[in-house]
């Protein structure tokens, strides 16, 4: 099955994904880019950068995942995740 990537309201790249995710994580813990870059041992212009879908290091990503209590994981395209199971299933109701 494919997943239409053209919807709206869904990031299209790689890149737009995680820096939604980033900024969804960062703003749901009520976190300030500031607090978070201090914590991550970056520059807040980096956060900016990131959620910015701007030129940003893995070292840094890896460091912004981890201050907000997550680690960057590399899988396959091909492989589905429990988040993406009712969406993978929605067409089979």
């Amino acid at each position: 099955m494919m997943r239409n990537v053209n919807n709206s309201n869904h990031p299209i790249t790689n890149a737009e994904r995680l820096a939604a995710e980033l900024r969804r994580l960062r703003r749901e813990r009520k976190v300030s880019q500031q607090d978070l870059a201090s914590r991550a041992h970056v520059a807040r212009r980096t956060i900016t950068n990131a959620e910015g879908i701007e030129n940003v290091g893995i070292k840094e990503y890896c460091r912004m995942a981890n201050a907000l209590g997550y680690d960057l994981v590399l899988r396959p395209k091909s492989t589905v995740v429990f988040e993406e199971l009712s969406d993978v299933f929605k067409d089979d109701e």
